[in-house]
């Protein structure tokens, strides 16, 4: 039987992202896993990251990675000196670190070109929404009061909302990450079965912060939370 999984902001941590897929989740070959973006930045190993992604992928496993601001952030830094500033405030130059790539001062678009372009299509051919039977899953968020929410770039990727408009869910519980939430927090949300929003960032990468450093997936079958506290 095939089963599904979602998994939070990983942020560079390899040795936790390992510790999920090959000791809490094990999936087979016919399971689902979804990832929620942030592969990169932060944290020690972006690259390592996304080669275990490749690796997985390589081996017939089926992942369905999905945009995340920082991917989101890099795409645009490759064109465009304003994204490579943000880029590099929101921690870019670690990840260019990870690549080879040295950065003492914001020298412009061209750090970031220097990416391999088999890494650079990978980021860009990433998806910003999946669904699957009782679930939208994105980064951020979705904006039901909008026309068209799914054509809502700005609120996948980047927005924060307390609230969401059930009517756009149609009974459809909304899965995503980017906001970094006490583990306790997460539990009660996927405890509690009238919820209609679970956000599963468990701020792995802030390891230092006692309410966080964990990154947790979720069976979307059974409602079975794991997580991993920070390895890296």
């Amino acid at each position: 039987m095939q089963k599904r999984y979602a998994i939070g902001d990983i942020h560079g941590c390899i040795r936790s992202f390992r510790a999920m897929i090959e000791r809490k989740l094990q999936p087979e070959n016919n399971d689902v896993v979804y990832l929620l973006g942030d592969y990169i930045d932060r944290g020690p190993d972006s690259k390592a990251v996304v080669d275990y992604i490749h690796e997985l992928q390589g081996n017939s496993f089926n992942l369905v990675p999905l945009m995340g601001n920082h991917e989101y952030m890099l795409i645009h830094a490759m064109n465009s000196f304003k994204f490579y500033k943000l880029w590099m405030i929101n921690s870019g130059f670690t990840t260019l670190k990870n690549f080879g790539i040295h950065v003492d001062a914001f020298s412009g678009p061209e750090d970031v070109n220097r990416i391999p372009v088999s890494y650079v299509v990978f980021f860009r051919e990433l998806h910003l929404y999946a669904q699957t039977d009782g679930y939208f899953i994105t980064h951020a968020c979705f904006d039901g009061q909008t026309l068209d929410p799914l054509n809502d770039v700005d609120s996948m990727i980047w927005r924060r909302y307390e609230s969401y408009n059930s009517g756009f869910l149609q009974g459809r519980i909304l899965i995503h990450g980017h906001t970094p939430s006490p583990l306790q927090e997460i539990r009660e949300r996927v405890e509690n079965p009238e919820s209609l929003v679970i956000n599963l960032d468990g701020g792995c990468v802030y390891n230092n912060d006692r309410n966080l450093g964990y990154l947790v997936a979720l069976d979307l079958d059974s409602r079975k939370l794991f997580w991993v506290k920070n390895l890296d």
